[in-house]
């Protein structure tokens, strides 16, 4: 039988700013049902900021390892929880961590429900509120992605 990659070279990646080895694409955002839908991609080792998602955030791993780096109430990270390709998982939401890709990187979807338009808080390294991400900011994400592609 033959191995089957997921292969991602047709997406369109659009880089994280501010953030080198962090990318993501947007594939939809329905305010009706208040949800957003995005891959993401990590280069090797690579994490993001703390951040907490306000909604039921459901996960599939499509490539690599996703790593889930809990703080604790100083900031330092514990263990990942280590989710190889093919892991489904779904947290309720209000759940803080930091995620990144494992020794080969990993690509994963996303979809995460909005609540009263919130869909994620980014936070700083003290764990205090940095900025609400929102339904707009995916949306306005979507239409420069979408003229890009044009």
């Amino acid at each position: 039988m033959a191995a089957y990659r997921f292969d991602d070279r047709a997406i369109d990646w659009a880089p994280f700013n501010g953030f080198e080895g962090l990318y993501y694409s947007i594939q939809s955002v329905d305010r009706e049902l208040n949800r957003v839908d995005m891959l993401m991609k990590f280069d090797p080792n690579t994490n993001c900021v703390p951040h907490t998602h306000v909604g039921v955030t459901k996960t599939l791993v499509l490539e690599g390892e996703h790593r889930i780096y809990k703080p604790g109430p100083d900031g330092a990270l514990g263990a990942p929880d280590i989710r190889p390709a093919g892991t489904f998982s779904e947290n309720r939401g209000d759940e803080t961590h930091v995620e990144g890709g494992g020794p080969d990187g990993t690509i994963i979807l996303l979809s995460m429900q909005a609540v009263e338009g919130d869909v994620y808080d980014i936070l700083r390294e003290d764990l205090t509120l940095d900025r609400k991400i929102t339904l707009d900011n995916f949306a306005r994400g979507l239409e420069r992605q979408r003229a890009r592609a044009d």
